[in-house]
């Protein structure tokens, strides 16, 4: 075997070091190369008093410390609650008061330090190739930069058209708003000079009747002295008279002493006495004459009072106060109840009125609530009342069906009855205080119904003896059905 020379060997070692050599030497120039690039953003040298962030743990002072272990930044008074007695030992504190300067690269991941070459939308950050493996492996979406951008762009370009449009709008509603203001302005002007004009003419309408109001306070007291002049002048006259009276009566007291003028005295009273007692006798009779008047036409009408009968009550339902003139319905039964009562007086001659004022009626569009105010045959009244039979009835009711009211004139016609149904409604819807009003002409056998004035048509051919009824008719829950007889 032949040996290697000495000259080949010294070439061997010198590659081997060159090649160690070398190495370090190209790390080197890299670095110095970082260094010399000025545009790059990892190069700017940041002092750490600008970039202090705030306490972790209280989010109020700024930190002082910051342990690399822990990664928490905290202040002095919270940095016991971060580290234990023995922690502190083991752990490496940096205070940030002591200025040290500290590189930062927004280029480069932070995890691997390489180049951020993508975005990835679940963690909204961007990340390396290292980060965007684990991610593919978590099955995030991802973007390039490209794409990130031109999205981001995108969005930005609809954000200011939309913003241009704004800006449209709000200047068209500033030209509107312009205009609108200079119509009210103008309508203003409109107005106060309108004001203006007003004032003026009702300030001379007040100074004129002012003026007529003060002739017209001078024409009273004109007025009033004539008057009291003159009633001072009949006050002295009537004074002049009762001294002519008193001197005669002091004449006849004189006169009264004698026998004679003492018996033509005694005669005159008893004369007088007897007069007064004619007048008195006189007054009686035409009092009487006026209470026993027969109806007819021209003659007066009877004003003797109406009340109901507790004894002609249907079942008790009604229930009676005020000296049995108001009658109102409690509707105690489950569905509704029909009460039916008569009045005391029986009609058989002459003209009557009865007025009935109407004290509660609610709901009045409610067919169930309803009122019928009439007169009844007194033959009658029982039927009416024990059986509920309305043979020989003639009434008013405030809410009459299309087939009732077929029904009501078939049977008059039977009997030969009529009745007046024009004026008659089919239905009506009676208020509080309203005053209903019924009319008896006994003479002629007829009977007529009025509401507030209001003519609602009657009835002919009545019985020869008639009772007032009343049906109050109301459902449960309601309030009550009320009327007096006035």
């Amino acid at each position: 075997m032949n040996k290697p020379k000495k000259s080949q060997k010294k070439q061997k070692t010198k590659s081997k070091n060159k090649d160690k050599y070398e190495k370090p030497k190209r790390r080197k120039k890299k670095k110095k190369q970082k260094n010399k690039d000025p545009k790059r953003l990892g190069d700017i040298q940041i002092p750490v008093e600008l970039q202090i962030p705030q306490c972790q743990v209280c989010e109020k002072k700024k930190a002082d410390l910051y342990c690399k272990k822990c990664k928490v930044h905290c202040c002095i008074k919270c940095e016991p609650q971060v580290h234990t007695s023995l922690l502190r030992k083991f752990h490496f504190e940096s205070t940030f008061n002591e200025p040290y300067i500290q590189e930062i690269n927004p280029n480069l991941c932070i995890k691997h330090k390489k180049e951020l070459c993508f975005y990835c939308k679940d963690e909204n950050e961007l990340i390396c190739n290292k980060c965007h493996r684990n991610c593919s492996k978590n099955k995030h979406s991802t973007l390039s930069l490209h794409d990130y951008s031109n999205e981001i762009s995108r969005k930005i370009k609809i954000m200011l058209n939309k913003i241009q449009k704004e800006e449209i709008q709000n200047k068209e509603t500033i030209k509107r708003t312009r205009v609108n203001q200079n119509k009210l302005k103008q309508k203003i002007k409109d107005l106060s000079n309108f004001i203006e004009n007003r004032s003026g003419l009702l300030i001379q309408k007040i100074q004129n009747s002012k003026i007529n109001y003060l002739n017209l306070l001078n024409k009273v007291e004109i007025i009033s002295n004539t008057t009291f002049t003159k009633i001072l002048n009949e006050k002295e006259e009537k004074q002049k008279k009762l001294n002519k009276n008193k001197n005669q009566i002091k004449k006849i007291e004189k006169l009264e002493k004698d026998e004679k003028t003492i018996k033509i005295i005694r005669k005159s009273k008893e004369i007088l006495s007897k007069e007064e007692e004619r007048k008195k006798k006189k007054k009686n009779t035409k009092k009487k004459k006026k209470l026993n008047i027969k109806g007819g036409r021209g003659k007066k009408i009877e004003k003797e009072r109406e009340e109901f009968d507790p004894k002609m009550n249907c079942e008790n339902i009604i229930k009676l106060k005020n000296e049995n003139k108001t009658a109102w319905n409690p509707s105690s039964v489950l569905y509704y109840d029909d009460g039916i009562i008569c009045g005391k007086k029986i009609y058989s001659s002459g003209k009557h009125q009865i007025k009935i004022k109407i004290d509660q009626f609610p709901n009045p569009k409610n067919k169930d609530n309803q009122i019928c105010l009439g007169v009844v045959k007194t033959e009658n009244r029982q039927n009416l009342i024990k059986k509920w039979d309305w043979e020989k009835t003639y009434f008013f009711k405030t809410w009459r069906d299309i087939q009732q009211k077929k029904n009501q004139s078939l049977k008059r016609k039977k009997e030969n009855q009529k009745m007046d149904e024009k004026n008659y409604p089919e239905n009506i819807y009676l208020k509080k205080n309203d005053i209903f009003e019924i009319s008896l002409d006994m003479d002629i056998r007829k009977i007529s119904f009025k509401i507030n004035e209001k003519n609602l048509g009657g009835w002919e051919n009545l019985p020869e003896k008639v009772n007032f009824f009343a049906s109050l008719l109301g459902r449960k829950g309601e309030e009550k059905n009320q009327i007096t007889i006035i």
